[in-house]
């Protein structure tokens, strides 16, 4: 599948997911999980009309089975917590399952409301583990990107300070 032009990337790389290290020798086994730190930024803070934009997270050897759910898509969101100064809350922003079915490519949208950034965020990818252990699927996480509505947002990948 070809990739979108506009999506901006965000990382490049080959992470193992499963649960049989070593199936794919160039990637890094990361084991059942991998998660990304991003942080994403309006181009102007001082427009919050666009609310959304989307990650696209893109692999290698995918599959899912009939009847399950599929791989586990969660975006965290890190924001100061009032209560508490220097401390921050960690939220789930969206859930979303990566099926065989998508090709290796899924889309999630994320909704950053109208504040003005920048926005803390977390990717992170599941294994389906409804199965029984030995059936996981063992695939690769290749890249993660930004797609924007228009020229909205960019993101980096990380937490500056």
């Amino acid at each position: 599948m070809a990739r979108n032009p506009l999506a901006e990337l965000i990382w490049q790389g080959r992470l193992q997911l499963g649960d049989e290290p070593g199936v794919f020798q160039d990637a890094q086994y990361t084991g059942l999980a991998s998660e990304l730190p991003i942080t994403a930024y309006r181009i102007d803070p001082n427009i919050t009309s666009e609310h959304t934009f989307r990650l696209v997270l893109e692999t290698e050897n995918l599959e899912t089975y009939t009847g399950y759910p599929g791989h586990k898509i969660e975006v965290h969101i890190y924001q100061p917590d009032p209560a508490n100064p220097f401390h921050f809350l960690e939220q789930v922003l969206v859930t979303d399952y990566f099926l065989g079915s998508d090709n290796n490519r899924k889309e999630v949208l994320v909704d950053v409301a109208a504040d003005a950034g920048p926005f803390r965020l977390s990717v992170r990818l599941r294994c389906d583990t409804s199965v029984g252990p030995g059936f996981y699927d063992d695939f690769v996480w290749i890249r993660l990107s930004l797609l924007s509505p228009g020229p909205d947002f960019y993101a980096s990948l990380g937490f500056p300070n």
